[in-house]
């Protein structure tokens, strides 16, 4: 049998553009979660930033690999037993997407969570959790339901060994996903067993660890013999102890590379990140040793926030991915930048109340000396006959005010 191509060949399945059907997730009993524990809310006094954004040292790093820590303990274990889901607006539409807890299952919600916004596979309106075994389970049912049109005789039989053989992979994206990225694009990975799962699903992965073509010594050492993470890592290593002058050079170099790249993003791959995904493109992103979900909206890269401490805060659904400080923006599901709610002055209202009340007494003191004066006018001019057509009309309502106080028209009159 041959082996498919690797992930990197494959069509890329836009928004709305799926030969698979829907996969319509029904509440249980065993997939609802009515209560779980309150996540640790993020500070609002300054922009939080996600777990992604870590970057491990260069002395901890043997392999690029995202793998979850084995569970030990059963309380984090039972934890780990489910997802909360988040519903969000996005495309116009509000859709769910799965939240990670602590050192969760990153490939697995990142690949699921795409065939959430792609509607793939729906979730009922009512459901606020679900187990990891059935998101497991739902993802091979739609791997089985997903036929190939006008397959040969021989390709029909490839295709379902490939099939055959990413039911086996699936089971471990619950604990990672080992990948070997190559540094001369954001869609080059050593094929393995397990890129089988992005063939299959019609989804591509990327990374933004790509070396600039000005860099042409760097270049060239990686494209004679160390294409590869894992291949420039023991060049590394093994040119370290050598006695030729050259091969220390390169692997210092090698070295200073790494070590000023850690966060396994650049510049350049930024760039490069941004001319190959195409407009309203879902994909798989690899950085950190972290797998996640990213979508490419008007030419700008965002990265979805699948953070279960930012479940409540329904505004902020995308990590803007620009630079490679970390310097970043949080979006809604249009791509627009959130702002952070200015906080109320509570001084401010309460010298608004104040000015408010003294004018109202104001207004009354006045209306007051205003009808002492009327009174004292009518009293004065009482013992002079008047003729029943010139008496001054009462009105029942409202007190006339002085004419020469400009501040009192358009007042209202307190009594």
């Amino acid at each position: 049998m041959s082996n498919p191509e690797p992930s990197t060949a494959a069509v890329v399945d836009d928004l709305g553009n799926s030969l698979t059907e829907n996969v319509v997730i029904t509440p249980s009993s065993n997939e609802e979660v009515e209560s779980a524990s309150q996540p640790v809310q993020p500070n609002e006094d300054k922009t939080p930033s996600t777990s992604d954004n870590e970057s491990p040292p260069i002395a901890t790093v043997a392999t690029a690999t995202a793998t979850a820590i084995p569970q030990t303990n059963s309380n984090e274990s039972k934890e780990k037993d489910f997802h909360l889901i988040k519903w969000i607006e996005f495309n116009f539409e509000r859709l769910p997407i799965l939240l990670q807890n602590l050192n969760g299952p990153c490939p697995l919600l990142a690949i699921f969570n795409i065939l959430l916004l792609r509607k793939r596979i729906v979730i009922k309106p009512n459901m606020d959790a679900i187990t990891t075994e059935r998101v497991i389970t739902l993802l091979a049912e739609h791997i089985l339901e997903h036929k190939q049109p006008n397959l040969s005789e021989e390709d029909q039989i490839n295709y379902e060994h490939n099939v055959q053989d990413a039911l086996v992979v699936l089971d471990k994206l619950k604990t990672g996903l080992d990948v070997n990225l190559k540094f001369d694009g954001v869609d080059k990975f050593e094929y393995t067993p397990e890129c089988i799962i992005f063939d299959l699903l019609n989804i591509q992965l990327f990374h933004g660890w790509v070396i600039d073509p000005q860099d042409t010594e760097l270049r060239t050492i990686v494209n004679s013999d160390a294409p590869s993470y894992n291949q420039l890592v023991e060049k590394m290593i093994r040119e370290r102890t050598s006695e030729r002058e050259e091969l220390v050079r390169e692997s210092l170099l090698i070295e200073q590379f790494l070590d000023e790249n850690r966060s396994q993003l650049t510049h350049y791959g930024i760039l490069q990140l941004n001319q190959t995904m195409r407009d309203n493109q879902l994909a798989v992103f690899f950085r950190n040793n972290h797998f996640s979900t990213i979508w490419k909206n008007q030419n700008q890269l965002l990265v979805l926030v699948s953070d279960q401490g930012y479940l409540d805060h329904r505004s902020i659904v995308f990590e803007t991915l620009t630079d490679v400080d970390n310097d970043s923006l949080f979006t809604d599901g249009y791509g627009r930048i959130w702002r952070k709610p200015e906080p109320v002055d509570s001084s401010r209202d309460r010298d608004l109340a104040l000015a408010l009340h003294n004018e109202e007494e104001r207004l009354y003191h006045q209306t007051q000396q205003q009808q002492q004066q009327q009174q004292q006018s009518h009293g004065n001019s009482a013992q002079l006959p008047r003729s029943p057509s010139k008496q001054p009309k009462k009105s029942k309502n409202k007190q006339r005010g002085s004419p020469n106080d400009d501040d009192d028209k358009g007042s209202c009159t307190i009594s």
